[in-house]
């Protein structure tokens, strides 16, 4: 028998209890995906007994199972075949837990309900291992030799659900969430009674948190105090309107509709754009969730407010996802580049993302605006830079070539 730290610390992990309450899976509930691998699983193993086993301090669930019968869901997690799997992160087979020196105490054996167990580690695409998916029979015996295999392919496939499952249901809350902040700040724009929208506030906390996990309820509190704060300053609504038809939601930079307004203004006498891409931040935003992905490009916008104040008559803003812009009016190539080249350094961040840390930089395009160049036209030339820049690297500056000067007047 291996050696094994205790199945208590690793069972009572907060990384990893946290991580087991983002799927909101409880006992039985008749899934029927989840049912049909354990009764495939029961048929190909010849099993009377097929589990999804998870455990959190002292206490067994199972999602889907066949024939548990009696569940015996108060377990120790020292006599628990699933928590010693998830203190190990292997595989175990007990082929008489009777005679096994830790198993044979575990009250499902004593009262004859188990005697035999094969069971694999259930570990989340981000390395928590939630619990195990095992098969448990009534005598003594060996599992067929490719029963590993078989459990293996399953819980493959188990794990790929509940990520798909756990994607939605974070997609949806945020769309929630985001339908909510439009609702109230309409109504402030409209001039709503602050009783109006405070119990709007009240009503999207009361809708959304039973359904948020840590990281949304952050989010979510997050939310409601800066829309609390707009709402009870009654005074400054109407100056707060303004602001906000301008200003992208998330980092409070310039949004889409005022950075195109800005920027064709701000250009009119010639500069510079920068377009600035998060590298790798769809691979944050999917592993991470829509809460830590966010979280990135709060603190990366902050980072271009803070790099470009000294800039005369600088507009930065959100064009949408993980995309800015900063327009520069009056600057000359050289001095662009030096911008952009600062900007390129202090964008790189590291990110946790379960037990992994990503490294995120950022890919600049950059482009030249001769005066009265449309300012669509030099932001197209910028992105397809950018786009340079990333063909090359990542994490790097690139510029657009120069316009062609134009034939002179016949």
């Amino acid at each position: 028998m291996p050696r094994v730290l205790s199945p208590r610390l690793a069972v009572a992990d907060p990384a990893r209890l946290s991580a087991l309450a983002s799927y909101r899976l409880g006992g039985h509930a008749g899934d029927a995906d989840l049912d049909a691998v354990v009764a495939y699983l029961a048929r190909a193993l010849d099993a009377p007994i097929a589990v999804i086993n998870l455990v959190g301090p002292d206490l067994q669930c199972f999602p889907a199972e066949i024939g548990v019968g009696a569940p015996f869901s108060n377990v120790p997690d020292e006599l628990s075949f699933c928590a010693y799997v998830v203190a190990t992160r292997e595989p175990l087979e007990v082929p008489d837990a009777l005679a096994h020196p830790v198993f044979a105490d575990n009250p499902a054996v004593a009262a004859g309900a188990i005697r035999s167990y094969l069971g694999v580690p259930l570990i989340d695409a981000d390395g928590f291992v939630l619990g195990s998916l095992g098969v448990f029979d009534d005598d003594v015996r060996s599992f067929p030799v490719d029963g590993l295999d078989v459990l293996q392919i399953q819980v493959r496939l188990v794990r790929s659900v509940l990520s798909l499952r756990r994607q939605v249901a974070a997609h949806r809350w945020d769309t929630r969430l985001l339908a909510t902040q439009g609702r109230v700040l309409e109504a402030v724009a409209t001039g709503a009674p602050l009783a109006e929208v405070l119990d709007l506030l009240a009503t999207a906390v009361r809708e959304l948190s039973p359904d948020a996990d840590a990281d949304q309820q952050r989010l979510l509190t997050d939310t409601v105090d800066r829309l609390t704060t707009v709402a009870t300053d009654a005074d400054g609504w109407r100056r707060t309107m303004t602001r906000v038809a301008r200003q992208d939601a998330l980092t409070g930079l310039a949004n889409r509709g005022h950075l195109l307004e800005a920027g064709r203004m701000a250009l009119a006498g010639g500069g510079a754009v920068l377009f600035v891409d998060v590298d790798r931040f769809k691979e944050v935003n999917d592993r991470g969730g829509h809460a830590v992905g966010d979280q990135l490009l709060v603190r990366l916008a902050e980072r271009l407010r803070v790099h470009l104040d000294d800039v005369p008559g600088v507009v930065v803003g959100r064009l949408g996802g993980d995309e800015f812009a900063a327009v520069l009016p009056g600057l000359d190539r050289q001095t662009a580049e030096a911008i952009g080249r600062r900007l390129v350094t202090a964008l790189v961040d590291e990110v946790q993302v379960g037990r992994r840390t990503v490294r995120v930089s950022a890919s600049i395009g950059l482009a030249m605006a001769a005066p009265g160049t449309p300012f669509e036209d030099v932001l197209q030339d910028a992105d397809r830079a950018m786009y340079a820049a990333k063909d090359a690297g990542r994490g790097r500056l690139r510029g657009a070539a120069p316009a062609a000067p134009s034939a002179p007047a016949r």
